[in-house]
């Protein structure tokens, strides 16, 4: 018998781009699945575009909430979930209609307590999506996420993976409410509770990165300080570490390291490094902790950042950036 996935969508003043969302689902080939909506509260059409769908579909179910954000939204259709695997896709953005279908035997194997696939960051559906040439791998759970880690195609992103439901359920992990960055304080978990790990490097997942009322189009102090404790969370915590042999510690490191990179040329960008000068004191002090050398430095995807933080030009290239 072929295993029942449900799939999750969090609903939050979405009018614009919930149909394609659900359009992107509808059209699959591979078809046991259900579909639950969590309207977190919205104040748009958002509600009654879920109840035209739960009309139309005997499949379609929506739950009605108060606003409490993503994770709040996930954590609630998780527990209502009946499929034996869940999935988590935002309601902004829209999956390939062979998704599944390519998907199916990695899932019908019921083999793999994570099935990872790739994405592609559009600014419309005029953006197509190009796959490198096919690489499909099995990992043990701690494998996989070290090739997360390591930045490979298994990403951080929940939207982008397929999760036997109880994972959640059997290691009592829930996406952390009233984050942001939910995903960071999320995936190491699942990772590292995992057995089987599917891993394939083809872009299914249409992630678009123009919606206005996304986290990644403005900055504040709460989103700062979640990402930034994440990251040291990840890095730090006794659950991670006493899984990790020396090897696998120091991609860790690098990890965190581009991480903190990140971060801090985000906070120098935004030119908000004065306004929030804690975070910015603390991230600095955390890079000064964990310097890298040279040769490391190759290995990290923020390496001319983080160079130019180590010659103290950081700052200054995006204060000259801003003048232009």
């Amino acid at each position: 018998m072929k295993p029942l996935l449900t799939v999750v969508i969090p609903v939050y003043n979405v009018e614009k781009y919930l149909n394609r969302c659900l359009e992107s689902i509808l059209i699959q080939g591979w078809k046991n699945y259900d579909i639950i909506l969590v309207d977190d509260g919205s104040t748009d059409r958002s509600p009654q575009i879920c109840d035209d769908y739960v009309k139309a579909y005997d499949f379609i179910s929506v739950i009605h909430k108060e606003n409490g954000g993503l994770s709040d939204a996930r954590n609630t259709g998780l527990s209502q979930a009946k499929g034996e695997y869940v999935y988590f896709p935002d309601s902004d953005d829209w999956i390939e209609p062979d998704t599944f279908i390519a998907l199916a035997e990695a899932l019908e194997s019921q083999k793999f307590d994570i099935i990872s696939f790739n994405r592609e960051f559009v600014k419309g559906e005029e953006d197509v999506i190009i796959s490198d040439p096919v690489e499909t791998q099995v990992f043990e759970g701690k494998d996989a996420f070290v090739q997360m880690l390591k930045h490979s195609y298994i990403t951080g992103f929940a939207n982008d993976k397929i999760y036997r439901k109880s994972l959640f359920t059997d290691h009592n992990v829930q996406f952390p409410i009233g984050k942001y960055y939910e995903d960071l304080g999320t995936n190491y978990k699942l990772f590292l509770s995992a057995k089987k790990v599917y891993a394939t490097n083809q872009k299914y997942y249409h992630y678009l990165i123009d919606n206005p009322d996304s986290i990644t189009q403005s900055w504040n102090e709460k989103k700062f300080r979640d990402m930034f404790g994440f990251y040291k969370e990840v890095f730090y915590s006794d659950f991670v570490r006493s899984q990790l042999n020396q090897e696998e510690f120091h991609i860790s490191q690098l990890y965190y390291v581009n991480g903190l990179t990140h971060i801090l040329a985000s906070l120098y960008k935004a030119k908000l490094h004065k306004n929030y000068s804690d975070i910015t004191s603390e991230v600095k002090q955390e890079l000064e902790k964990n310097k890298l050398t040279c040769s490391e430095i190759k290995s990290i995807p923020n390496r001319i950042k983080y160079l130019l933080y180590r010659m103290r030009l950081l700052k200054l290239a995006f204060a000259i950036q801003g003048m232009k």
